[in-house]
């Protein structure tokens, strides 16, 4: 079953754009922000493999892989990733957007996807609930560890 992700969020910080630009374009640098990774791979030509830590619920366990190819653009502010085709059971694009002004930078976070997940249809509602639920509690550690990193409380 394909549940779908998404997450849209936009935060401020103190730091500089030029910081936050050189955290977050390096992927495994950000990545290693992210909880429950267990493995990032280099696939060369800016892709990279996302391995999760194996989860679930309810009897229910499950590993999400997926690849995605990053480009930044440092005079946009932006950095943004596809996924990698034929790569894991997972699809997931997005983007950050940068822009400064007078007290830091503003940061907006665009993250969308399905993950293929074998859901039993009894238990397919709760599920997707779980994955989702889980999906947006990862993300939001990940965006306060970044913050931390950036204003150099980590």
């Amino acid at each position: 079953m394909d549940v779908p992700i998404e997450s849209r969020k936009r935060l401020h910080t103190t730091a500089p754009l030029a910081t936050v630009f050189e955290v977050l374009s390096d992927v495994p640098r950000s990545v290693s922000h992210y909880p429950d990774v267990e493995s990032l791979d280099d696939l060369g030509g800016g892709a990279y493999r996302w391995t999760m830590r194996e989860g679930g619920a309810a009897g229910v366990r499950h590993q999400v892989s997926y690849a995605c190819h990053y480009v930044s653009d440092r005079a946009s502010g932006e950095i943004s990733w596809t996924p990698v085709e034929g790569v894991g059971n997972g699809r997931i694009t997005g983007r950050w957007r940068l822009s400064a002004d007078a007290t830091g930078t503003w940061v907006d976070f665009e993250n969308t996807g399905t993950l293929a997940m074998p859901i039993p249809r009894l238990l397919r509602a709760m599920g997707v609930s779980f994955v989702q639920s889980t999906f947006s509690a990862q993300i939001e550690t990940y965006l306060s560890n970044l913050v931390h990193t950036f204003e150099g409380r980590s």
